[in-house]
């Protein structure tokens, strides 16, 4: 006697990724979106800690403890302590450069390069911990090369932004008769400018002068160069 059993039929689904409207599957933005956040999460982490304590007794741990995240992480996203410090100074440079686009009424090279070098100071935290992290490498970079080599790389992306921008100030303040001045280049002014706002973030975190002043002497250097569209500002009290 023949049993007969009951034939059923499978589908067989195929998985696919659904493509976000920016290209790649939404499964690869949000794993992209997370790495970024873990990344930024990380090095907020590592800017407070050498606020907090300097990098006399830096330690990755700490940095690891003060994210909240393991210190395999770190380095996955950074490699070692150089990788990681490097990191953080791209970053400052990165929210110093965002502050200021976020400035109201930046519109002309020239508002946009106060609005630039004004932005390395305030009363914010997060502006007085960036401020620290450029102090403190800037001062092992005497005896750590590689810190130098790290401070250089970023202290030369900041002032070639400087300058791009003290070139388009100088052409849109020029009258279209006549020449730009040649009395100082963009670069040896750029260079000027951020020797400025190093000296005066020194006085500034250590007190000797407030953050409002600080502005104001960058305002005043700007006017005396012929950077500024505004009328002359009084002689900075502390400075």
């Amino acid at each position: 006697m023949s049993s007969s059993f009951p034939c059923r039929k499978y589908r067989i689904l195929k998985i696919v990724s659904v493509p976000a409207a920016g290209g790649g599957s939404v499964a690869e933005n949000t794993q992209a979106d997370s790495r970024a956040d873990s990344r930024d999460k990380i090095l907020q982490a590592c800017e407070r800690t050498i606020a907090r304590s300097g990098l006399r007794s830096f330690r990755m741990q700490d940095v690891a403890r003060e994210a909240g995240v393991s210190i395999g992480l770190l380095s996955y996203h950074f490699g070692d302590r150089d990788g990681l410090l490097q990191a953080a100074l791209d970053h400052v440079n990165a929210r110093s450069s965002d502050r200021a686009g976020r400035t109201p009424h930046a519109h002309t090279p020239a508002q946009r390069l106060s609005a630039l070098l004004c932005s390395e100071f305030g009363d914010d935290a997060q502006v007085r911990a960036g401020s620290i992290v450029w102090n403190e490498l800037r001062a092992v970079s005497v005896f750590e090369p590689t810190s130098a080599a790290a401070l250089t790389r970023s202290t030369a992306e900041w002032q070639s932004a400087v300058e791009t921008l003290i070139g388009e100030a100088i052409l849109a303040c020029t009258p279209q008769d006549h020449e730009p001045e040649q009395n100082t280049g963009p670069a040896a002014t750029a260079l000027l400018l951020t020797a400025l706002v190093e000296g005066l973030s020194g006085r500034w975190l250590t007190g000797q002068i407030t953050a409002d002043e600080a502005q104001h002497a960058v305002r005043f250097a700007l006017h005396g160069l012929g950077l500024s569209e505004s009328d002359a500002p009084g002689v900075p009290s502390g400075a």
